[in-house]
């Protein structure tokens, strides 16, 4: 016999609205828009021409960060896209192999080998903001996730407005 039936009922009710894809359980139809859909959220918004394009399942808020948003595939692996309220510099932060980068108008900083497997390229979206694009895949070597996490970053550089002049003043 189990001593929290109640709890247990309630976390198989999450779990199934988290397989359908963060669809609002038992919500009125008419209310739907006030849920929180991933489809909403700036990450998500970035995410979803990657998603679509790599062949990824639908965006969703990432269970880690509410600044966030997870697509995943088999093949691809599972990609997080998180907003930070950090310049460049201040949020390329762990382990792993440092290399910097441009993607367009765009600085980027990739931290390579910090674990095995996964791979994160932090990138310049101005403003002193940043975002954190990190591949994880169980399937592939770092390097080669990287290789991915580059392709993928790439596509949402191009989807971010061109970053602004350090030295512009307004």
């Amino acid at each position: 016999m189990s001593r929290h039936p109640a709890r247990r009922a309630l976390m198989a009710a999450a779990l199934v609205c988290a397989a359908l894809g963060l669809v609002s359980c038992g919500a009125d139809p008419d209310t739907s828009v006030q849920s929180s859909d991933a489809a909403d959220t700036p990450a998500c918004k970035l995410l979803r021409p990657v998603s679509v394009e790599f062949g990824l399942g639908q965006p969703s808020v990432s269970e880690m960060s509410g600044d966030g948003c997870t697509a995943h595939s088999h093949e691809f692996g599972t990609l997080t896209v998180t907003m930070r309220d950090r310049p460049l510099e201040a949020a390329a932060t762990g382990q792993g192999k440092r290399s910097t980068m441009k993607f367009g108008d765009h600085d980027a900083v990739m931290l390579m080998g910090s674990l095995n497997g996964v791979c994160k390229i932090f990138l310049d979206t101005g403003e002193k903001n940043s975002l954190e694009l990190r591949l994880g895949r169980t399937t592939a070597m770092t390097p080669q996730v990287c290789t991915s996490l580059k392709k993928a970053t790439a596509k949402v550089a191009d989807d971010l407005p061109a970053a602004a002049p350090a030295s512009a003043s307004g």
